[in-house]
């Protein structure tokens, strides 16, 4: 009992240590400089670190959006929450061919290095899928 309870306190504190909140004036000039650079119109920004690279979540016109930027300013990772009737042709042909009865809940659309995925959350009156498909539809087992 006691050693469940010790891995469970164990678990709980590494998991806070991995995300921490920081204020803005903790993050160093370049990485707030690329920011302001890349999103100009952000608001309602909030700072975290996420292991070695600092996580700002934002809305720009009222759509959220998470970064990842590294100590130097480059953007590892751009999060962005799209409207379905947005995603690409050949996305939404794929999702109608792949998963008839399904309706889109949610989609995210992220860009890693120069490529873009869209991470989509699909549902029917009994199921719930999250799914990554790359810009030409195609399913790609990545973890986002």
């Amino acid at each position: 009992m006691k050693q469940k309870l010790l891995l469970a306190l164990s678990l709980l504190f590494s998991s806070l240590t991995y995300a921490q909140d920081i204020p803005a004036s903790s993050v160093p000039a370049v990485v707030m400089n690329s920011f302001t650079k890349a999103f100009p119109n952000a608001v309602k920004v909030e700072w975290e670190m996420k292991g070695d690279l600092y996580n700002a979540e934002f809305d720009v016109n009222r759509r959220d959006h998470e970064v990842w930027l590294n100590a130097a300013g480059g953007i590892v990772k751009h999060k962005q929450e799209v409207k379905s009737r947005e995603l690409p042709a050949a996305v939404s042909a794929s999702l109608k061919k792949n998963y008839k009865g399904f309706w889109i809940d949610d989609v995210d659309k992220y860009e890693v290095g120069k490529q873009f995925y869209y991470k989509i959350e699909l549902k029917n009156l009994t199921q719930e899928k999250n799914i990554v498909v790359d810009t030409r539809g195609v399913i790609v087992n990545k973890i986002l």
